[in-house]
């Protein structure tokens, strides 16, 4: 089953000169935090979460990178981290 994410927010930002997009559920338990936040704080959390949990983008292929971000965004229900 895929998610809908046509009404969520959407940040894009950019690591290692790759384009990711996060996505938040409007409707979800984290997005009224985030709203709130600025952009930029978002993007820096963002741009962490990617190094942190994929590690050095600059070593994946793209498939290798699209694969990463599956398993990242694995029963995820209100935030997901894309390719732009």
């Amino acid at each position: 089953m895929s998610l809908d994410t046509t009404n969520w927010a959407s940040y894009p930002f950019t690591v290692k000169g790759v384009n990711f997009v996060s996505k938040i559920d409007k409707n979800g338990s984290f997005y009224p935090q985030i709203s709130r936040l600025p952009v930029d704080m978002v993007n820096t959390m963002n741009t962490q979460a990617v190094l942190e949990i994929i590690g050095d983008i600059s070593l994946l292929s793209a498939d290798e990178l699209s694969e990463e971000l599956d398993r990242v965004n694995e029963g995820a229900t209100q935030a997901l981290i894309c390719l732009a």
